[in-house]
């Protein structure tokens, strides 16, 4: 008995830590590929999915932490590390939480979550542009606030796709995937 459950925890820490280098990768490329950063980001996220479903308890934090960590020391240009801390590697987790309310419920959860992290990104995006501008000597642009309101509407609309999406995909990785790798038991 000892031994399956040992045998068990190992094959976990497995699996979290390749989920971990995908995770990674994915970030690394966003990186490397500025254009795709956010996509990246939602991409990595997926690895974070991938361990709410296949192993649960603490380890999809764990492989937050990790891909974070390692992304923040290793990534030439750390934005995509920053949209995955701030939104896209969180979310996964609590995804799964907020789909057991109704989903009226759901969303504003989800939709709450997700404009909390954009005010977060804007907001310390905002600080780094006001020290540049009061470096040169120069007023902050007035459009700023129209331009963050802007921002806000196609995020949210992003948002609504993206987690349709990620919905989708993950339907589809249990029904079909799952079997395909033979998933279905294996912890």
């Amino acid at each position: 008995m000892h031994n399956n459950k040992s045998t068990n925890s190992t094959k976990k820490i497995a699996l979290a830590a390749v989920l971990t280098a995908g995770g990674v990768v994915f970030l690394f490329a966003g990186s490397v590929l500025q254009v795709v950063d956010l996509s990246a980001a939602a991409l990595a996220g997926f690895a974070v999915a991938l361990s709410v479903i296949e192993i649960g308890g603490k380890y999809p934090v764990l492989v937050y932490l990790a891909v974070s960590l390692i992304s923040v020391l290793i990534l030439p240009n750390r934005l995509p590390a920053v949209f995955f801390i701030a939104f896209g590697g969180l979310y996964p987790i609590f995804k799964a939480q907020f789909e057991r309310y109704h989903p009226a419920v759901s969303w504003a959860l989800k939709i709450s979550m997700f404009n909390v992290a954009l005010w977060l990104v804007i907001f310390f995006a905002r600080l780094l542009i006001s020290r540049e501008v009061i470096e040169i000597g120069e007023d902050l642009p007035g459009y700023l606030a129209h331009f963050e309101i802007l921002v806000f509407l196609v995020g949210n609309a992003a948002f609504a796709a993206y987690d349709m999406l990620m919905t989708r995909v993950i339907i589809l990785y249990i029904v079909r995937v799952r079997k395909i790798l033979k998933l279905e038991n294996y912890f």
